[in-house]
């Protein structure tokens, strides 16, 4: 199962990279098409980034386009995981008995990993009331689902980059959190 899960993964994250560069200037169309996508290893890393290339708009009137480069550099992981959250969003498959944890207009504002933490910010439809067993199953759902990564330990939610106490009121995600700290941040009701 876990050698399906990552071919998928490696043919989104090779979607996802033909659509970040889909557009190029005349000089890339005359290289190699291997060429075109660089993978890089950092020094003292044993991350595998991504050098790519995005072009912007840098006209200075409006009769002639004129775009230029930035080189941008994606780790791996870090595509992965927002590919992940996108698919927790999109939900289950149409065949599947299960359902979706976030909210249909649920979108992802930002996504990183530093120190083996996962930051998601999400939009604030995501924060809803939510019974106790529901809001497990989502924060199950989206540590679960985002520890498959080696770089990932725990998640850190925010809502429209801001800290937040709880999704649905019953799980304090103010810190980072991992599958077996779940239980631990339930919030007693009084």
């Amino acid at each position: 199962m876990r050698k399906i899960y990552r071919v998928f993964l490696v043919i989104l994250i090779m979607l996802s990279l033909a659509t970040l560069i889909g557009c190029g200037n005349e000089n890339m169309a005359n290289e190699d098409t291997n060429k075109k996508i660089k993978t890089l290893k950092l020094t003292n890393s044993d991350e595998t980034c991504f050098n790519l290339n995005v072009y912007f708009d840098v006209s200075r009137d409006e009769n002639n386009a004129e775009v230029a480069k930035e080189e941008r550099i994606i780790q791996k992981d870090e595509l992965i995981g927002e590919v992940i959250m996108q698919e927790l969003i999109k939900g289950p498959s149409v065949k599947s008995e299960a359902k979706p944890i976030f909210p249909k207009h649920t979108r992802i504002l930002s996504f990183s990993i530093k120190d083996n933490i996962a930051y998601v910010n999400l939009s604030s439809n995501v924060k809803y009331p939510m019974t106790p067993a529901r809001e497990k199953a989502c924060l199950q759902s989206i540590v679960l689902s985002l520890s498959e990564l080696q770089s990932v330990d725990k998640v850190k939610i925010l809502i429209d980059n801001k800290n937040v106490e709880s999704l649905g009121g019953n799980f304090d995600i103010s810190k980072p959190f991992g599958e077996d700290d779940i239980d631990s941040i339930k919030i007693e009701k009084k």
